[in-house]
């Protein structure tokens, strides 16, 4: 794959670098929207709308400089600049919460109608969560937002700076013996047809972190510290900030979890049917996201991969595609392969701008194809909502992840379509990959995550506790159906060391289950299917993922129920799979 076939992103009409004057204008005028909102709160006389338009304002622009700050530092993570800017943004943003506080503590005082008058209708959503929310009883706000940028803000940092040390020797299956970076060994474990190169970086990898745990496991430590103090001081269960900021309610999680050890004897196919397909009685973990051994050498150019994209979810709407024909104008999409690249792929937007961007790093195989797809539906979910106010596009990751994955369910069932024998099988099998990823290796990432939680309530966690919770987990929910542990997984994870979100791992799986729900419905061929489907999308910065499933499909997601609906489609793909099997 040619570097130079892959499209990469620009911000000429964004923010262009950080020594121009489009980013240091946009970030003088932050600091004084902020200043100017600090003076009206100093003056105990001011009006709650002119707060709120202060907030608005300094929060399209913060999010949208931080935001960049992300893109920079992902298309070189060692741009140490970037780093520096983004944390003096982060305080910048911290100020923008005790503002936001100020102006929430005034909403209480409207009445019915100065909502309507003032025009903060958009906020009353909010506000109503604010008012049961867990940090309403948190006391000495201004103490832990110093503290957080000392001691809290800089863990992820460390996380990306520990990271970037890695550069490990492996061989592959020609015997040549290279040296591979963090983002590369990601990538490789994501996909690489290469099984020797596969086991070796695993291996690898597995020396690495065996070494360096211990550091791991004490960021981990000051992380879930520095959160549980917070909630300690709030007087709150350690788990309800998480699914409050899902907008979630406890009970469907509980369901949802429920549902899967219902049905995880049939989910464990999705990994044990593939592995005889690799030479193995049982599925090695390095070999779990591997690509079918079926899967063509040719690899697919970027832009064939965009034309079958558009014509995939062109049966959705004209208008998807029309969108991913925008993006790729405006050079909004990064998808080269360069040197100190992050590993993984992402959709971000400046919110001051009604901007995109999608941040990916293409190698032509059909799971980057669907990678692309994936990512492009967060860009469009963001899109068809950005004529709101910022407050109604903020939708939790809990329903982050439905257009995303929804569009890869769409892509897949349209290949399918066309698909000959070993084309079939290949599509099958990344369908299994999904299902065995979503439905055993998130929860496996929830299970270790909550056990650590509670574990820190208690004090430290040891390097070895943590190994040990790593492997009951991974039993828990692999059991017999591989052969070995991804004993690593908490310190290669970036998911784990993420500071704006607790814990973030169940979302991708109700994400994912979702998007199984939405696809029966798009073959079920429903009239107003788009209608229903984008009224939902853009419902989400504004509703619980309990009322929004409620109010648009009449389902309860407190339910087993619901939940065994959307695992059962997800697991038509097993059933399928068995049967191409036999032929």
């Amino acid at each position: 794959m040619e570097e130079q076939t892959l499209p990469q992103w620009r911000f000429d009409d964004a923010y262009v670098g950080f020594e121009h004057e489009n980013f240091t204008r946009s970030l003088k005028s932050a600091k004084d929207i902020i200043n100017k909102a600090l003076s009206l709160i100093y003056s105990k006389e001011f009006l709650v709308k002119d707060l709120a338009g202060l907030y608005e304002e300094g929060f399209d622009k913060l999010s949208s400089l931080k935001a960049f700050c992300r893109c920079k530092m992902s298309e070189n993570t060692k741009d140490e600049q970037a780093i520096a800017i983004k944390s003096e943004i982060q305080s910048e943003i911290s100020k923008l919460e005790m503002i936001k506080q100020e102006m929430v503590a005034k909403f209480s005082k409207l009445s019915d109608e100065e909502w309507e008058k003032f025009g903060l209708s958009h906020w009353k959503f909010y506000y109503e969560e604010q008012k049961n929310s867990w940090s309403k009883n948190l006391k000495n706000k201004e103490i832990f937002a110093e503290l957080e940028q000392s001691s809290f803000t800089p863990i992820y940092a460390i996380f990306t700076h520990l990271n970037n040390l890695i550069d490990i020797k492996a061989q592959d299956s020609f015997g040549e013996v290279k040296n591979y970076s963090f983002a590369k060994c990601g990538g490789i474990l994501k996909g690489s047809p290469d099984s020797v190169l596969r086991k070796n970086i695993f291996n690898e990898l597995s020396k690495h972190y065996e070494k360096h745990a211990p550091i791991y496991v004490d960021a981990l430590n000051m992380l879930h510290g520095f959160r549980q103090a917070k909630f300690k001081e709030a007087k709150c269960d350690i788990f309800l900030p998480s699914f409050e900021q899902n907008k979630i309610s406890h009970e469907a999680i509980n369901a949802m979890h429920s549902a899967l050890k219902k049905r995880v004897s049939k989910i464990r196919e999705a990994v044990t049917l593939r592995a005889p397909y690799l030479g193995k009685e049982r599925m090695s973990a390095c070999d779990l996201l591997a690509p079918s051994p079926f899967s063509t050498k040719a690899q697919i150019p970027y832009h064939q991969a965009i034309s079958t994209i558009k014509s995939a979810l062109s049966e959705v709407s004209e208008e998807i595609s029309g969108f991913i024909d925008l993006m790729l104008k405006n050079r909004w999409i990064e998808a080269s392969t360069r040197e100190n690249k992050a590993a993984g792929a992402f959709y971000t937007r400046f919110n001051e701008l009604k901007q995109a961007r999608v941040f990916s790093t293409y190698m032509g195989t059909e799971a980057h194809m669907i990678q692309q797809a994936h990512e492009l539906g967060h860009a469009w979910h963001y899109w068809i909502m950005r004529d709101m106010p910022s407050i109604r596009t903020e939708f939790p990751m809990s329903l982050a992840e439905v257009a995303s994955t929804f569009n890869e369910a769409v892509l897949r069932e349209y290949l399918k379509k066309n698909a000959d024998k070993n084309s079939l099988f290949n599509i099958l099998w990344q369908e299994l990959k999904s299902a065995a990823n979503f439905m055993l290796h998130i929860p496996v990432r929830y299970s270790f995550e909550t056990e650590f939680i509670k574990a820190r309530s208690s004090g430290l966690v040891t390097p070895k506790e943590t190994n040990e919770m790593m492997k009951n987990a991974w039993q828990k929910w692999y059991a017999g159906s591989t052969q070995d542990t991804e004993e690593f997984l908490p310190y290669f994870k970036l998911h784990f060391y993420k500071i704006d979100q607790y814990i973030y791992n169940y979302p991708y799986t109700v994400g994912y289950l979702l998007s199984q729900f939405l696809i029966a419905k798009f073959r079920a061929k429903e009239p107003n299917f788009f209608e229903i489907y984008k009224a939902f999308l853009r419902d989400t910065g504004s509703m619980s993922v309990d009322d929004i499933i409620k109010k648009h499909f009449k389902k309860d997601i407190k339910k087993n129920e619901f939940w065994i609906e959307c695992i059962d489609g997800a697991l038509g793909y097993v059933e399928e799979f068995k049967a191409l099997s036999k032929k």
